[in-house]
């Protein structure tokens, strides 16, 4: 196990010190510091070897189903928004064209007298509705 590779390593660290090899020494202490620092990746791993599969597997589902329920979340939210801000867009839009016929009609209506009194008739039907777009 790595708890034998760190025995080593500090003897090998105590050898190369006698040895007046302090380049290969401090390698050594490097190597045995990562070891230590590795020291709960080494716990964990024991752990899930000797654990219960069962147990493992229930944990793997319930990380999935946390992730999913993250994710369906965020999912959700981002649909509202754009939803709200779609509402916002067109009710905007239909304020402006309800502005556009309001005027419409203001100005239609001194429009009707002048082409009454001209004797011409105002255009009816898709081609006037086609202007107001």
């Amino acid at each position: 196990s790595h708890r034998h590779l760190e025995s080593v390593l500090s003897l090998l660290i105590k050898a190369c010190g006698k040895a007046n090899q302090p380049d290969t020494a401090s390698e050594c202490e490097n190597f045995r510091v990562v070891l230590k620092d590795m020291d709960s990746t080494f716990a964990t791993l024991r752990d899930v070897a000797t654990a219960d599969l069962s147990q493992v597997l229930s944990d793997v589902k319930k990380y999935a189903l946390d992730a999913v329920a993250v994710e369906s979340r965020e999912l959700q939210a981002d649909v509202q928004k754009r939803a709200k801000a779609a509402d916002a867009n067109v009710g905007d839009k239909f304020k402006k064209l309800e502005s556009h016929i309001l005027s419409e009609l203001a100005t239609g209506a001194a429009d009707t007298e002048d082409v009454l009194a001209a004797g011409r008739p105002r255009p009816v039907g898709r081609s006037g509705d086609a202007q107001l777009m």
